[in-house]
């Protein structure tokens, strides 16, 4: 009797609309021929998991989602429950935590039940996304004497601000990925720079770097009553999860107002209504006419919202080291988008330009002239516009797409798991009559 494929578990503290990273790997491994299992949580964010909903449909993976909803009854108590914990440990000194259960907790508040919705089953390799998700997975791998393994999607413990809080969640942070870490089978990271910082880091063996790339597969046009381009004029596009103003957003509102004929900016994500009045008194003061705010759309919508425009922004700021390291997945849905880039000069994002140097432009981060003048030669010249498109699409077709990227994934996970597969087979005992 054949031994089943060796089984993958991928643990997230988050929605899985909010982090396609996982999605996409859930996917490569199962068409790897793993049997895959996916835990992750829900809080009371009723549109990310009306998401989640129509993102699991179909899916040839099994998933468990672990809710946390004040707003739902069968929920709340649990809600309160790990309120109470997060709370509790939050306002405990990192230095006085060395109960890895309570610097999780103090991390998440999710962590205690993610840990235990990742333990409810057996699997030969557990991944960790996030700190607490690192620190879930730990947990169900010890239970059941499994691999450990590790996705970084950022540099995590660069993230948190130079207050006393971010201090001490840095603190935090830095335990469990120093104690967990070298326990690991397998780590990857989501761009070169993270992948050397975590190894210089920690002393580890150096992460393999799984860019954050978009199946070729979702290139496909906008549906007609999903449009929000008006008119032919040069159309901008940004997006993220979150609208913000640390985001670069005045950057390019300030560009288009220096420019020597109409663009309209089209911005796409939860905004706040600070945040909107903000951004449009800064448009009324730069003279920036045609700004727009889209909700967000769907998780795999992404790529065909944004083939209807022009130039995907991608204006990451060097507020810290993760942003600086890392390459967000909006240049990539603009390259499979076919979009010409106009992106800030940080190292994970020039990393990537300087792989198709035509298909965008680099401006240094409050540059604004410099990013109006890369802006106005596409707007003056059609067909230079064109050929930064079509650049772009050659490089998804050459590199930057999921189907090539995952590749690295798969070769590192069956590196951990086909030789763990053999032993087991040869340490089983040999029944009575078997040849």
């Amino acid at each position: 009797m054949s031994r089943p494929a060796p089984a993958v578990c991928l643990v997230t503290p988050g929605y899985v609309a909010t982090t396609p990273r996982v999605v996409k790997e859930a996917d490569a491994l199962a068409a790897a021929g793993y049997r895959v299992r996916v835990v992750f949580t829900e809080g009371d964010l009723d549109r990310l998991r009306a998401f989640d909903a129509a993102l699991l449909g179909g899916k040839p993976w099994r998933w468990v989602a672990v809710g946390w909803a004040r707003t739902t009854a069968r929920e709340r108590s649990r809600f309160w429950r790990l309120t109470l914990r997060h709370q509790v440990a939050r306002r405990l000194p990192a230095r006085w935590l060395r109960s890895r259960a309570l610097l999780a907790s103090a991390e998440h508040r999710v962590y205690p039940a993610l840990a235990r919705a990742a333990a409810a089953e057996p699997a030969d390799l557990f991944i960790g996304h996030y700190p607490a998700g690192l620190a879930a997975a730990a947990h169900a791998a010890e239970r059941w004497g499994a691999a450990l393994g590790f996705d970084a999607e950022d540099l995590h413990a660069a993230e948190p601000p130079e207050t006393p809080e971010g201090r001490e969640r840095r603190q935090r942070i830095t335990w469990i990925e120093r104690t967990l870490l070298p326990r690991c089978a397998h780590v990857s990271a989501a761009s070169d720079g993270i992948a050397d910082a975590l190894a210089a880091r920690y002393g580890i063996p150096r992460p393999v770097a799984v860019h954050n790339a978009f199946p070729a597969a979702d290139r496909r046009p906008a549906r007609h009553a999903d449009r929000v381009r008006r008119g032919a004029e040069l159309s901008l596009y940004w997006f993220s999860q979150v609208i913000g103003l640390d985001r670069g957003l005045q950057d390019a509102i300030r560009a288009v107002g220096l420019l020597g004929g109409p663009v309209q900016l089209h911005l796409r994500g939860e905004c706040g209504a600070s945040t909107r009045a903000e951004l449009f008194r800064v448009a009324a003061e730069a003279r920036c006419e045609a700004l727009h705010v889209h909700p967000l759309v769907p998780p795999d919508e992404i790529v065909a919202s944004a083939s209807e425009h022009d130039v995907g922004l991608a204006l990451e700021q060097p507020i810290n080291a993760s942003r600086a390291l890392s390459v967000a997945n909006k240049l990539f849905a603009y390259l499979a988008a076919g979009l010409a880039v106009a992106a800030t000069d940080l190292p994970g994002q020039a990393g990537v330009l300087a792989t198709c140097p035509g298909a965008g432009r680099l401006y240094t981060p409050g540059d604004h002239r410099t990013l109006a003048w890369h802006l106005e030669e596409w707007r003056r010249d059609p067909r230079c516009l064109r050929a930064a498109k079509a650049d772009a699409r050659a490089a998804v077709a050459a590199r930057w797409c999921w189907e090539i990227e995952s590749r690295a994934l798969v070769a590192a996970v069956d590196a951990v798991l086909r030789p763990r597969a053999t032993a087991c087979a040869a340490s089983r005992p040999v029944r009575a009559g078997a040849p």
